[in-house]
């Protein structure tokens, strides 16, 4: 059966129910479990979000204590798993690898039958994982966490070795709440899928690692980084923007799949970056983000007036980070620490609704076809093409052909250089009765057509057979005797 509705890329398509956060695409706006994502990142600490993702409200002190000491109590690392951190920072493997692979590892001497504490494992194990790495890629041996410190806090002492200042702990702590969770994106479904299968945390977990690695999904901070930086030798914005544009085109950081206009969460990161800055454009590289954005804003507009072009969250949180002396390595492991909340959070509702997702494909290969044996295939451009004492081997192939119809029908597709439609075929063709045509029409179908959205063609089996006929006359005479 095929399926009814075509949506390449699922952007129109709603597969799955959630209660987990809401965004308006329109109006920009953006809601986790009803609050305001403005309001939590002004407002709440990281355990809270995540503490109202797994529970759908906000704790109380005692529930967001012991919470909290869940967190603290799963967030020591294996040997094993610091050995293969190590290897992977000595190799130079990129850190979001170097995650992925702590994250397969995190079931190992843990309860993993436990599914709610293993979801709180797989976010507690993201921050050590990545302080770690970078730790050993300096040289240096990694610091073990403190049950005195926060998640955010805890991060930033390991990854430094110094207590961080309170200023640093919010800027990077607005962030992560920022981007904790956001609907659908292509880590949370592949999430999703995989525990809809009934799969564990940590599988969801490195699949949706593995899924944010892509340069289409988890790249663009990286990048944005790399712009910035080189506009900041004092190149003129416009012309930056219009040779960046003429050359690969690209420009990262503008243009979300979801929003038509602003992406309501840079408008928070871009604050968090000022505040971090001490005051307004403080920083060259902030002062260079809104230059550009305004710049490049204009442009789009001019240029493209039916495209509603933005900026998205990853375009200030390069600035942010950048700000925070995090290393644009690490940018994108970072975004892994604070969406691993959302990831658990939808692999539970997805677990919970005790459904299998399984999208369905539309066909647009070969039609039915009949098998040929290994020594008498052959394709066309092959630089020992078959003899026609080779082509006798196949001879029920080339019955296929004996009928003078069939033979027609091939040749006049062979003739063409482009393919054919089935109206022009007959118009062509001395076959006057369409019930004998289609007949024969099909018999060539199984072997020698195809037939695409553009036409009818030969395959490549049929190009070559019908070629050394029209070049071998004794073997063409043998064909239709």
């Amino acid at each position: 059966m095929t399926p009814s509705v075509f949506d390449p890329g699922l952007s129109f398509t709603a597969v799955a129910e959630t209660g987990l956060s809401e965004i308006d695409g329109d109006t920009g706006e953006f809601r986790i479990q009803g609050f305001e994502i403005e309001d939590l990142a002004e407002n709440a600490a990281y355990e809270e979000v995540v503490w109202l993702l797994f529970n759908g409200r906000l704790p109380t002190d005692n529930e967001l204590a012991t919470f909290t000491n869940e967190l603290s109590s799963a967030r020591s690392l294996t040997d094993t798993i610091y050995s293969l951190i190590q290897e992977g920072a000595e190799e130079g493997v990129p850190a979001i690898d170097t995650l992925r692979m702590g994250l397969g590892a995190g079931s190992l001497s843990f309860d993993s039958e436990d599914t709610l504490m293993a979801t709180r494992r797989v976010v507690a194990i993201c921050p050590p994982i990545i302080a770690a790495y970078w730790r050993y890629r300096q040289g240096r041996e990694p610091i073990q966490p403190r049950d005195d410190l926060t998640h955010t806090e805890n991060f930033l002492y390991m990854l430094s070795g110094v207590e961080p200042a309170a200023s640093t702990v919010k800027g990077l702590e607005t962030y992560l709440i920022t981007i904790i969770e956001h609907g659908l994106n292509a880590s949370t479904f592949a999430a999703r899928i995989i525990g809809s299968t009934g799969s564990d945390p940590f599988s969801a977990a490195t699949g949706a690692v593995g899924a944010l690695k892509g340069p289409r999904h988890g790249g663009a901070l990286k990048r944005v980084s790399e712009m910035l930086t080189g506009l900041d030798n004092g190149t003129d914005p416009a012309t930056f923007v219009q040779e960046r544009l003429e050359g690969d085109g690209s420009f990262p950081g503008f243009g979300h799949i979801v929003y038509n206009t602003r992406d309501p969460r840079a408008e928070i990161v871009e604050q968090a970056a000022e505040r971090v800055g001490g005051k307004q454009d403080s920083t060259p590289f902030l002062r260079n983000a809104r230059q550009l954005e305004a710049v490049a804003a204009e442009y789009f507009t001019e240029q493209y007036p039916k495209r509603q072009l933005h900026v998205t969250v990853d375009y200030y949180a390069a600035v942010l980070l950048s700000e925070l002396d995090i290393p644009p390595e690490l940018f994108t492991a970072i975004f892994a620490i604070g969406r691993s909340a959302g990831w658990m959070a939808h692999y539970l509702e997805q677990l919970e609704s005790e459904t299998l997702l399984r999208p369905r494909t539309r066909y647009v290969g070969p039609d039915e076809r009949s098998w040929i044996s290994r020594s008498d295939r052959f394709v066309a451009g092959d630089s020992s093409p078959p003899s026609s004492t080779d082509l006798k081997g196949i001879s029920s192939i080339l019955g296929t052909l004996s009928e003078p119809a069939r033979l027609e029908i091939s040749l006049i597709l062979y003739e063409s250089a482009e393919p054919l439609s089935y109206s022009s075929i007959r118009a062509q063709s001395s076959i006057e009765d369409k019930g004998r045509f289609n007949y024969h029409l099909r018999k060539l179908r199984r072997i020698y057509i195809t037939n695409t959205a553009a036409g009818y063609s030969l395959t490549d089996t049929g190009r070559k057979v019908v070629e050394m006929l029209v070049d071998d006359e004794q073997l063409l005479a043998q064909t239709i005797e």
